[in-house]
């Protein structure tokens, strides 16, 4: 499969989170006046109007890359009901979004705690949630986890993260790579390394190497030409997905989100 060379943008990078499904398409415009192709849908939370607007989509010049998931702490309850909850709410929301598989459905990793009945719980809401949306047609892929130790007491690598996703022997149920989460606590280097051949969407974001700041990707301290090369090396063949906010700036111009754009092409591919 050849390269995606092209530049995906989150939609989080214009705060719409309520619903607000005119402002998720105006968003989607001024992404698409900006000269990206692609978008990932994240951190809208559907409506009742979200249908039509999901039709005017194309209308904006932009297609769908992948969709962020709203998997919640629930999956991981002792109680069953309030798992198998989780997942319903989860699965609903990537229905809604069901017209743009096959393509990722990103899901945060969610077995942070030293209690091992943890990750029976997360085994068991993975399966039926992947049962779920595989049939929508997703992939399913599962996120390299934030490192916060001071929020969780046990911290799963990207090695833990892949075994785990390989046990279960599907083709449709892959992995996402956030190197702003990852180049905390591992070299990304490595990371490109034991996710090989399963890496099916990457979030691009930068930060000051202590928190995941979620910079834009010209500022912090990861090498994101590096690490980009070195999972297109592994097998990655999707584009540079940035996940990032402008700080204090909760409606980048499009202008801003064009500058952004040409500087990763550049940096990247020298165009």
């Amino acid at each position: 499969m050849a390269n995606i060379d092209e530049i995906s943008i989150s939609t989080c990078i214009i705060k719409c989170q309520t619903g607000d499904g005119k402002k998720l398409l105006d968003s989607l415009y001024r992404i698409g006046e900006a000269g990206y192709k692609m978008v990932e849908m994240s951190l809208y939370m559907p409506d009742g109007d979200t249908e039509k607007i999901m039709d005017k989509v194309s209308d904006t010049g932009v297609q769908v890359w992948s969709v962020h998931g709203f998997l919640g702490m629930g999956a991981i309850s002792p109680d069953e009901a309030e798992r198998d909850k989780a997942v319903e709410l989860a699965y609903r929301h990537a229905a809604v979004f069901a017209r743009f598989a096959p393509c990722p459905l990103v899901e945060h990793y969610l077995d942070r705690h030293s209690d091992r009945k943890v990750a029976d719980y997360f085994r068991d809401s993975i399966w039926k949630l992947y049962e779920k949306v595989s049939a929508l047609g997703y992939t399913m892929c599962l996120e390299t986890a934030p490192y916060k130790p001071k929020m969780y007491d046990r911290h799963p690598d990207s090695l833990e993260i892949a075994e785990f996703v390989r046990s279960f022997g599907k083709d449709d149920l892959q992995m996402i790579v956030d190197i702003n989460h990852s180049n905390l606590s591992e070299n990304l280097l490595d990371t490109a390394k034991n996710t090989r051949g399963l890496v099916k969407n990457i979030h691009v974001s930068n930060n000051n190497g202590t928190w995941e700041d979620h910079l834009p990707p010209n500022e912090g301290v990861i090498d994101i030409k590096q690490a980009f090369e070195a999972f297109r090396a592994n097998g990655y063949t999707g584009p540079c997905n940035l996940e990032f906010g402008f700080p204090d700036d909760r409606e980048p111009s499009v202008e801003k989100m064009r500058a952004m754009r040409e500087y990763m092409e550049n940096l990247l591919w020298q165009r």
